[in-house]
């Protein structure tokens, strides 16, 4: 079942991001101000473009930590969902470039991986520590 599961959290996740490629720009612009209003009343500093570079990192954390369950399930070694992940966000960056509203962006690729990675890393170490009988708290 835990299988079943992981694949359709990808699927869904996948998804969502390549739906996010794809919108279109009235759409991405519209949503991206509705997240960076709520984040500013949270702390968050930042124009909008800006936020829309860094909200990579929290979008491919997310990427991350469901390609690490989805490997943790197939008993993967970390670095595999690792480069899944990455291989993932480098294909959908390279999308924007073939659209006419999207460009590719390089500090994207790297806060995409560096997203990826961190979660990659948590869910292995978490999955490690409940393997050893260690509490995480």
């Amino acid at each position: 079942m835990k299988k079943w599961i992981s694949i359709v959290l990808v699927i869904v996740v996948i998804t969502s991001v390549l739906f996010l490629t794809f919108q279109s720009p009235a759409g991405t612009t519209h949503l991206s101000e509705m997240v960076r209003g709520w984040a500013i009343k949270i702390g968050y500093k930042g124009d909008g473009l800006q936020f829309r570079s860094d909200f990579h990192l929290v979008e491919y954390f997310v990427v991350g930590l469901v390609v690490g369950v989805f490997g943790i399930e197939r008993g993967w070694k970390a670095w595999l969902p690792g480069v899944f992940g990455c291989g993932f966000g480098l294909i959908d960056e390279t999308i924007k470039v073939f659209l006419p509203t999207r460009e590719f962006g390089a500090v994207d690729v790297v806060k995409d991986f560096i997203g990826v990675w961190v979660a990659v890393a948590i869910v292995y170490l978490v999955s490690y520590l409940g393997r050893r009988g260690h509490r995480v708290e």
